[in-house]
This record gives structure tokens, sequence and C-alpha cells, in this order.
């Protein structure tokens, strides 16, 4: 074995310290540039998508949060839009008692000149509703059941300001009407949509005045289109929402969020909760020249009628059962003056025969004012004839 001298042993030995150095400080910077470069140790991109898939669902997050505070102002900027166009109707419709025939052993027992009939004591009958301007001068939309029968419409507008109105047209297949009143000055009005974009889900928001409670906003969707109220199986026209409709809420707007009518409130199921029903918009604008047109004014008689029945017949001796009596006759009204009276049978208008009120109604309800009809009169044990000029109801 060779001698390796000390001088030698000290000289290799700092070359091999060398060597480590020189191995330690290249690991080092190897390391620094893979720890620069992360795709060097992860050739397919995994810590890349790792960091950009976190950064992606931060963004997602941000993105789908639910805007509450638009929402919230969305709601309250219709409110304010249409608010103003929605009113308060009150309506007073004056009822009669009903007409009573007195039984005949009573007109028996008390002898010649105790009434065959007697009435009621007439009394009012209230009904509240909604409505909105649909134009400044004052045309109001709402429900024709909620003015159906009205002797007197009145009207309060947002500010409290109240006006007596008048219906100008009414559609009860459609449960449509329109009403008017003269502020004077122009009226804040609703601004009409469009229902045949409609989609389910859509959210809505009904104006009204449910239970006198007046300005009332409830919010819901759109829950299902073209219903209908007399088959739920069968397709109808009606705008299903979960609004909340109640009674007093008929007639009033149902709104998009852009502040836009959609619909005109109409009815609830009322065993059932979040099921109610508006008339779509479009209907409404379709009929709008037919609503806004004053109807002309039914004709009229003026008479109280009832029917006659066997027992009437009997208690008469008359040769017929059945006929429309007379039971009173309104002073100067066109059978006044046609010569008309109490216990008067009316067996034919026109040469044609009726035989109950309803169907003398009908037919009177189907002329006009100032036809002329002719009725064959049963009075005092025979036939007359007289001529009558329909007129208008005072």
């Amino acid at each position: 074995m060779p001698r390796v001298f000390p001088e030698k042993l000290a000289r290799l030995a700092r070359k091999r310290l060398v060597s480590v150095l020189l191995i330690l400080v290249f690991s080092v910077l190897l390391s620094a540039v893979f720890l620069t470069f992360p795709g060097a140790t992860n050739p397919g991109g995994q810590v890349a998508a790792a960091r950009a898939g976190r950064n992606n669902a931060a963004e997602v997050r941000k993105d789908t949060e639910f805007p509450v505070a638009d929402w919230q102002n969305a709601i309250i900027r219709v409110r304010e839009k249409v608010a103003p166009a929605v009113v308060y109707i009150d309506t007073v419709r004056k009822v009669s008692g009903g007409r009573f025939t007195v039984p005949r052993f009573f007109r028996d027992f008390f002898g010649p000149g105790f009434p065959e009939t007697f009435e009621g004591p007439e009394f009012e009958q209230r009904g509240t509703g909604s409505g909105f301007i649909i134009n400044p001068e004052g045309y109001i939309l709402t429900n024709e059941h909620v003015i159906r029968y009205a002797d007197k419409i009145t009207v309060t507008l947002k500010d409290g300001e109240s006006f007596e109105a008048k219906v100008l047209g009414s559609n009860p297949e459609i449960d449509l009407a329109v009403i008017k009143i003269n502020a004077k000055k122009p009226l804040p009005y609703a601004e009409l949509g469009d229902s045949d974009s409609l989609q389910i889900g859509e959210w809505v928001v009904a104006i009204g005045n449910p239970f006198g409670f007046q300005e009332t906003v409830t919010v819901g969707i759109i829950s299902a289109l073209n219903r209908s109220l007399k088959n739920p199986k069968e397709q109808g026209y009606l705008i299903q929402t979960d609004a909340a409709i109640n009674p007093g809420n008929s007639g009033g707007p149902l709104v998009n969020l852009e502040g836009k009518v959609i619909g005109i409130n109409e009815a609830i199921i009322s065993n059932a909760q979040g099921i109610g029903f508006a008339i779509p918009i479009n209907l409404a604008k379709d009929h709008l020249d037919e609503l806004t047109t004053p109807a002309p004014p039914a004709p009229w008689l003026g008479i109280w009628m009832l029917p006659v029945n066997e027992e009437l017949a009997s208690y008469l001796n008359l040769p017929f059962k059945s006929g429309v009596y007379v039971d009173s006759v309104v002073p100067d009204s066109p059978a006044a003056k046609a010569g008309l009276k109490p216990r008067d049978i009316i067996r034919e208008i026109n040469h044609e025969q009726v035989t109950s009120p309803d169907e003398l109604a009908a037919k009177i309800k189907k002329m006009k004012v100032g036809d002329k009809v002719t009725l064959l009169v049963w009075r005092e044990n025979q036939f007359r004839t007289f001529t009558a000029t329909l007129g208008t109801s005072p």
C-alpha cells in the first residue's frame, strides 16, 4: 500500500469539502428555482388549477350573493310609484226588506180591506273594495262585483280626499268595471304593463285596502297562469299568485317589479292559503273602449211585481195559474201614466206571454228607453190592453 504524506491528505480533504459545499449550494439554488415556478414540480398544473379554483369559488360566492338591499328597494320603489294611484272604494246599496204575501187565513180572519201583502223595512248594505286610476282625468279600473247594484259609490284617494263616482261601463262576465270621479285636477295614475309576457315564478306586488286597511302592500310570486275558477282542471285566463289578497283587495292592482300593472286582483279561495287570482291586464285593455263608454240608461216600467202561483190564482179566482201580479205602481212612472193599477195581472207584453216577474223584467231589459210596449192585463174578470212608453228609473 502506497504511503500518503500528511500534506497530500490535507489537500485531498480540502477538495472534498469544496465539492460538498458546491453540491449544497447547487441544491439550494435548484430548490429556489422550483419554488419560484411551481409548474416545474407539477407538470399537470394541479397547483395552478387549485389556486385558480379557490379564486373562482370566491368569485362565484360573491356573484351569487342575494342582493337583499336591492330587492327591498325595488319593493319600496314599486309602492312609491303605484300607491298614489290606488283608491279606496266604498259602496252603499239600498236593499228592500222584501214583499211578503199575507196568508189567506189571516186575510179571511181580519176581513175585507186587510192588505194582501206587506213590505219589510228598507236597509242599507255597505261594501268596500279597491281600484286604481288609469289616466289623469279620473278614470278608475276595478272589479264589477265591487260596484254591483250600488246606489252610491264613494272613492277616497291616497291623500284622504273623497269624491262621488259614477259607473261608466261594466262587464260582469269578465268582472271588470270603469268608474269616474271629477277631481278638477290631474291625478296620478298607474302604468299598464303586458300580461302576455308573464312567467311563473316572477315577483309581483299587490296593493289594496283589505278589510278597510288602506294602502296595504303584499308581495309574492306568480304561482300559475291561465287558471279557471269554474273548473281548476280546465284552462282559463286568470293569473294565480300567492301574494296575500283579502276581502277589500278586489279591484286593486297586481304589479311587477317595474311598477307596471299586470293584473287586477279579483278573488281568493277562502279555505286556502296563498291562492289568489287576478284578471290579466291585457284582457282589461281589450275592453277599455267598451268600459269607458257610458252605458245607455236602462228601460223602466215602474211596478212592484209578484208571481202568480196556484194559491194566488185560487184566492183571486183566476182562470189561469201564471202571470205577473202588480203589487204596487210607482207614482208618475210609465206604468202609472199608462193606467196600470195594483191588483192588475199582466199576461202578455207585445203579444208574447209572460209567466213570471223575472221573464217580464228580462224582456223589458232588452228594450230601450222610449220604446212603447203593449200589455195585456187581467182586471175585474176581463182582459184589457194598455200601452206604456218605457222611461228611466229616477
